[in-house]
């Protein structure tokens, strides 16, 4: 059985989801069903766990223990391999936004495996916009919550889940670590 570290995004986590599916709730839900090391993130729906299979089995197995949690399918899990998520960090395709505002910007993680993205070269906002493999990267600059784009990005791409780079940061350092510790 080879094991591989993986980072499972939930989509749609707030204040409302907490009250019936915990982070913790959550991990204990994927340790029973045999997942390995489950540790969660923050409390958005961030998971580093160790398992095997590919992206597309540990994806409906996630779906699937979160729908016994009691969450609807709006709350879709996306998950990506440690190396994916250390990718789009490393990409880094807006530095100086990197450093100096990294809580505006969002990394945009899609279900699909091939998001449209035509959209992006006839976009006018204000907000920098690149494109990482299957991930959007958004520099919202002013912040986002002037911003019109995030209601957009799920119509004009596909359904999506997004985190700021300060929390891409957090998940790359604590995958890395716990492929380092596994020796994976």
């Amino acid at each position: 059985m080879n094991l591989a570290v993986f980072v499972v995004l939930l989509r749609a986590i707030g204040p409302i989801t907490h009250k019936i599916m915990s982070m913790a709730r959550w991990r204990d839900a994927v340790s029973r069903t045999g997942f390995k090391e489950p540790q969660t993130y923050l409390a958005t729906g961030n998971m580093i766990v160790e398992a095997s299979g590919s992206l597309h089995e540990i994806t409906q197995s996630m779906n699937a223990i979160v729908r016994d949690l009691g969450l609807p399918e709006s709350n879709r899990a996306i998950v990506r391999n440690a190396e994916q998520v250390r990718t789009v960090y490393e990409a880094n395709p807006l530095p100086e936004a990197a450093i100096s505002r990294p809580s505006q910007m969002g990394v945009y993680f899609f279900a699909a495996d091939r998001p449209e993205f035509g959209w992006i070269k006839e976009y006018k906002g204000p907000e920098e916009l690149r494109v990482v493999g299957q991930h959007l990267i958004v520099d919202y600059g002013g912040g986002v919550s002037q911003s019109k784009l995030p209601s957009m990005i799920e119509r004009w791409s596909g359904l999506a889940t997004a985190r700021n780079w300060n929390t891409l940061r957090g998940l790359v350092e604590r995958s890395t670590n716990q492929q380092n510790r596994q020796g994976l």
